[in-house]
């Protein structure tokens, strides 16, 4: 996971630039697709990986290695700041283009960075390879990585919605592991895991200033309308009964002081990392990304067990259920070397990234206990991971995709952002946060129509 500035979402630097250099969104659907894996063995080509990831730290020599050794006459460029940020790559990205550079492999963390660029023309679509191949994507992987109706990139992990919880902190509150339970347990748990020692308190929950947790229960839990627009990009979706429950849920951590006071996550500038595991809180909200560092990484070891939980619901009767997202590979529609980005990112995204050992894949057929087991035996301290509370909770949560939200929905994060701080440092209420931020946003869309 990048460490990410509180805004959440860069603007795209260079769109100018980037439109002339690619030529507008169509250009690279009117050049003839190219389709086929094949290459000339006699002739091996070199493709770039462009992406944030540190190489050994997270398996990718592991990875390239195998795929050379499968396909000898492709050989794969890591290029990477290996900085693990990714709002810094995508600056460079943008720079990189609009200087002409030659790209192969373009990696995303997520749809709507990947959506601002294919409508620029960076992005080559998928579809006839797919088709070529006889893939029928649905059946292939959980995520959608469709713009339109045509496929702009192949999904590798997954990370879907769930809760990590500090095992000797949830013992010592005298409760049990919750299978099934609503946002409002979750405070409840939140409140019974506190504890108060001299001036330093412990917090029962954290939430990151990313404004993706200003709107929680709505962005994690929701398949329909989870963004700040509805679906369908023409009105503001911000007056509504899971938005309103999001702010109830920060003001009530705030009030009943269960939560870290987002005062201090914001001029403390602290990170969720090293609140859970120096265990000053006891839970989490996060995504799956993030279970192999429960069992310890070399910056942080793990010193207590680590136990998981579903991601909470609205109501009790809702189904067990999280949006899903992750990195999606794609391919640069000027790349010379089509065909064998094609082959690797095909390649990663199923064989690939089990072989990887560092996170729950999208694609459908791998075997999940070989997974969560790799995973756990990968880390620094395997026992540190409760494999059969992860396991429940991947087994008995239903994958659903949000739509991907409009490309300029970081303009819109800003707005929510800014008046979810009035709400939370100024005392602005719930009523006048939701109409303030549900005019702003219906007139930033009104504009862009």
């Amino acid at each position: 996971m990048s460490k990410v500035k509180r805004n959440l979402f860069i603007a795209v630097p260079l769109l100018s630039l980037l439109v002339s250099g690619c030529g507008g969104a169509g250009n690279a659907e009117k050049e003839p697709a190219a389709t086929g894996t094949g290459t000339d063995a006699e002739q091996a080509v070199t493709i770039k990986l462009s992406n944030w990831y540190a190489k050994k730290m997270d398996n990718w020599d592991i990875v390239i290695a195998e795929f050379e050794k499968q396909h000898p006459n492709i050989k794969v460029e890591f290029a990477s700041a290996e900085d693990n940020n990714s709002n810094e790559y995508y600056k460079k990205l943008d720079l990189a283009v609009a200087g002409g550079d030659d790209l192969d492999i373009l990696m995303f963390s997520n749809m709507t960075f990947l959506s601002q660029r294919a409508g620029l023309g960076m992005i080559q679509p998928l579809d006839d390879y797919l088709a070529k191949d006889g893939i029928n994507f649905k059946d292939e992987y959980t995520a959608d990585t469709s713009i339109d109706g045509k496929i702009y990139g192949l999904p590798g992990k997954s990370s879907q919605g769930l809760v990590i919880i500090n095992e000797d902190h949830l013992k010592e509150a005298g409760l049990e592991l919750p299978k099934d339970w609503t946002w409002d347990q979750y405070m409840e748990y939140s409140k019974a895991m506190t504890k108060k020692n001299g001036d330093k308190t412990r917090y029962g929950t954290y939430f990151h200033s990313w404004i993706q947790y200003g709107y929680v229960v709505q962005n994690f839990g929701q398949p329909v309308n989870a963004n700040l627009t509805t679906d369908d990009g023409k009105t503001a979706n911000i007056d509504n009964p899971f938005m309103r429950k999001s702010l109830e849920l920060r003001l009530r951590g705030e009030s009943e002081g269960s939560a870290t006071p987002y005062s201090e996550v914001v001029s403390q500038k602290l990170n969720y990392r090293p609140q859970y595991f120096n265990q000053d809180t006891s839970m989490l909200v996060t995504g799956t990304f993030l279970i192999p560092e429960t069992g310890g990484t070399d910056t942080i070891p793990a010193s207590f067990k680590t136990v998981f939980a579903p991601l909470p619901k609205m109501k009790a009767e809702d189904p067990m259920s999280s949006n899903v997202s992750g990195d999606v590979l794609s391919i640069y529609s000027k790349s010379k070397h089509k065909d064998e980005a094609y082959t690797f990112i095909r390649w990663f995204s199923t064989e690939g990234i089990v072989l990887q050992g560092k996170n729950i894949p999208s694609w459908k057929k791998a075997d999940l206990n070989d997974v969560v087991d790799r995973i756990i035996a990968g880390s620094k301290t395997p026992e540190m991971i409760d494999k059969a509370s992860l396991l429940y909770v991947l087994e008995n949560t239903k994958s659903t995709t949000a739509a991907t939200a409009v490309p300029y929905h970081a303009e819109l994060e800003k707005v929510l952002l800014e008046e979810f701080d009035k709400m939370m440092l100024s005392g602005q209420s719930i009523d006048d946060t939701i109409q303030h931020a549900q005019t702003k946003i219906q007139k930033i869309i009104d504009s862009k129509s």
